[in-house]
Parts: structure tokens; C-alpha cells; sequence
């Protein structure tokens, strides 16, 4: 039912006709899922159960598998003819097996009783193959339904913005790289520093001590020269002795100081990437919020531009009945037009007929009283000359 109605939420009769045809195939392959492959166990158990016809028919479909699968078999597993007979083509094969299976599926979609029959004979289920492969037809239908119910925008939407989302990723990810080798660098030459003063102290240090020995030796090579000069050298030692004291006192606190420099330059970098990362992040958020303001301006657009669409559409639908209508009064007085021309030329017809005719009529009376007058004449001329003899 769940794709029944996924179908008729299809707008387009093709898409509705593929996933039709996909649902109906999904479901012949489920059924046949339920037929026992290649062999039938149990055979006087299925004959008493699902009746002898259509344990015929399973066996026809069991035997016609089986010798598919021979004929599909490479020729160097196939070792003589199968069972000492000689086996069709491969294309008559697999038209029969065709057939039947189409026989089969419509057996057990109009008897479903068969199908939970085989399911309580056979109580294992489908076999991993089959199974992965409703899996996965499965899955390619619901890939197809989900790919012609979105519309070609949807998709370019969503490409779009999914370009979008990467080639930000990518900016942050280069900010994020150079922030990185910036305070990589950083460390390296602070490390160097600090690597150089050590080695300095260090130097002091064994040259404090090669005083200090030094000053020894010449302690107990003047006390056992003279006593005389002892407090001399004494003094001029203790003197030596505080001022390199003083000069190391003065170079730890230089080192302290160093060492609190670079503390707080590295504090002020790690201050500087972290206002980066929120300047980052504050610009991909006025980003978002850009993206989302346009999206609803679009949104505002699309629906003025229906409105506009509609008003247009009505007025293009009113100005066609008005030409409709001036085409329908045009034709009625071109008809009238045409009526009355034709009046007005059979009346000039008929009026030229009645002319003609007059001028018929008067050259006959014309001509009668020619006649006559020349009859009259001949007859006076003939009484007179009987006068004269």
C-alpha cells in the first residue's frame, strides 16, 4: 500500500508507469524467493500440501534451472551430454525458463495460499543471495522514486548547494593549513631562541666553573707562595666572583624575561587564531543568514511572479472571449455584407434584365409600327393608281 500511494504521488504518467513496473517486478522476485531453488525436497510432502498441477509446474521449473545452469556452465566443466541427453540452444533454454518462471509468478500471485504453504513446508528463509539481491532491488527503487520525484531545480538546489558547502570547507580548511604553519613557524624560531640563550647560560655556566677552578688553583698556589697576599687575591676573587654572580643573576633574569616574551607572543597568536576562527565562523554565519534571506526574497519572488502569471493568464483568457466575440460580430457583419452585395446584385441583375427586355419591347412595337406603316402606304399607293386607268 506504502508504494502504491508513493506511486500516485508520481505527477508524471511515465515515472508513475517505472515504478509501477519496478513494484511489480519486486514483487514476482519476492515471490519466487519463496520457491524452493534447483531441487525439490520433501516431493510427496509438497504434493499433498500445494496439490499435483503445481507441484508439476515447480518441478518443469526446477528441471529447466538446473539444465540452465548446465548449458551456462563453462565447456570445460560441462563433460558430455546432461544425464545422456542432448540439451536445446541456449536461446530456446532460456526462453522456456522465461516462460515457466512467468507461468510460476502468476500461479503463486493468484493463489497466495501456495505461497504460505511453501513458506510452512520450507521454514528456511530465502537464500543469502536472493536476499541481498531484494536488498539491494530494494534499495534501487526507492533510489529511482526518490530520483523522479525531484524535480530538476530540487536537484540543481541541492548540487548547488552542496558546492557551496564544499568550497567553504575548503576556504576554512586553507585559513585552518596557514593559521597552522603560521604558528608552526612561530614555535620553531621561539624554540631556536630559547635553544639559543640555553646554550649561552650554558657557556656561562662552564665558564663560571673554569673561573671558580681557576680561582682555586691560584687560592692554593698564593697561600702556599705567600699569606702576604692572600687577602689581596682574596678580595679581588670575591670581587670577580660577585660581578659574574651579578652577571648571571643578570642573564636569568634576562632569560625570565625572554621566556615571558615568548609566553605572551604565543598567547597573543593563539588569542589572534582563535579571533580567526570565530571571524571564520561569524562570516560563515552571516553567510548562512545571507543565503537564507535571498532564499526567502526568491521565495517572495516566485510567489509575486504566480500572482502576475495568474493575472496574466486571466486577462489573456478575457481578451480571447472579447476577440472571440469581435471575430464572431466581424463574421456576422462581413455575412450581412455579403447578403446584401448579393441583394444589390441580383437586383441590378434583374434591373438590366428589365431594361433589356423594355428596349426588346419597344423595338418590337417599333418595328410592328414600321410594318404597319409601310403596309398602310403600299395599300394607298395600289388604290390610287386603279383611280388613274
Amino acid at each position: 500500500m506504502a508504494s502504491v500511494q508513493s506511486v500516485q504521488k508520481l505527477t508524471n504518467v511515465e515515472a508513475q508507469r517505472i515504478m509501477a513496473i519496478l513494484e511489480e517486478t519486486y514483487q514476482k522476485l519476492e515471490l519466487l524467493s519463496h520457491v524452493p531453488p534447483l531441487q525439490l525436497p520433501n516431493v510427496d510432502e509438497l504434493r499433498r500440501t500445494i496439490g499435483p498441477e503445481v507441484l508439476q509446474v515447480l518441478e518443469e521449473q526446477a528441471m529447466l534451472e538446473q539444465q540452465y545452469k548446465w548449458v551456462s556452465a563453462p565447456p570445460s566443466e560441462q563433460k558430455g551430454d546432461y544425464d545422456g541427453e542432448t540439451l536445446p540452444d541456449f536461446e530456446t533454454l532460456d526462453d522456456e525458463l522465461r516462460h515457466s518462471t512467468r507461468v510460476v509468478c502468476r500461479i503463486l500471485r493468484e493463489a497466495p495460499a501456495i505461497v504460505e504453504r511453501l513458506q510452512d513446508q520450507d521454514s528456511e528463509e530465502a537464500s543469502m543471495p536472493m536476499t541481498k539481491f531484494l536488498r539491494t532491488f530494494s534499495e534501487l527503487k526507492e533510489q529511482t522514486f526518490q530520483k523522479l520525484s525531484t524535480s530538476v531545480e530540487e536537484e540543481k538546489s541541492k548540487e548547488d548547494w552542496f558546492l557551496e558547502i564544499s568550497a567553504r570547507e575548503e576556504k576554512a580548511s586553507q585559513t585552518l593549513r596557514q593559521l597552522q604553519k603560521e604558528i608552526k613557524l612561530e614555535k620553531a624560531d621561539r624554540e631556536r631562541q630559547v635553544s639559543a640563550r640555553n646554550e649561552t647560560i650554558q657557556k656561562l655556566r662552564d665558564e663560571l666553573e673554569l673561573i671558580k677552578s681557576t680561582t682555586v688553583n691560584e687560592t692554593k698556589q698564593l697561600q702556599s707562595d705567600t699569606k702576604a697576599t692572600e687577602e689581596s687575591d682574596l678580595n679581588n676573587f670575591e670581587s670577580k666572583d660577585a660581578t659574574l654572580r651579578e652577571e648571571l643573576t643578570r642573564l636569568k633574569a634576562e632569560l625570565a624575561q625572554k621566556k615571558q616574551e615568548n609566553r605572551e607572543s604565543e598567547e597573543m597568536l593563539r588569542k589572534k587564531k582563535m579571533k580567526n576562527e570565530s571571524e571564520v565562523e561569524a562570516w560563515i554565519t552571516k553567510y548562512d543568514a545571507d543565503m537564507e534571506e535571498k532564499d526567502r526574497e526568491i521565495s517572495a519572488l516566485r510567489a509575486i511572479y504566480e500572482d502576475e502569471r495568474k493575472e496574466l493568464l486571466h486577462l489573456e483568457d478575457y481578451f480571447s472571449k472579447l476577440m472571440a466575440e469581435r471575430e464572431a460580430a466581424l463574421a456576422e457583419e462581413r455575412k450581412k455584407a455579403e447578403e446584401l452585395a448579393r441583394q444589390q446584385a441580383q437586383q441590378a441583375t434583374l434591373s438590366k434584365a428589365a431594361t433589356m427586355l423594355q428596349k426588346m419591347w419597344r423595338g418590337k412595337v417599333a418595328r410592328r409600327d414600321m410594318e404597319r406603316k409601310k403596309a398602310g402606304s403600299r395599300g394607298k399607293k395600289g388604290k390610287g393608281g386603279k383611280k388613274k386607268k
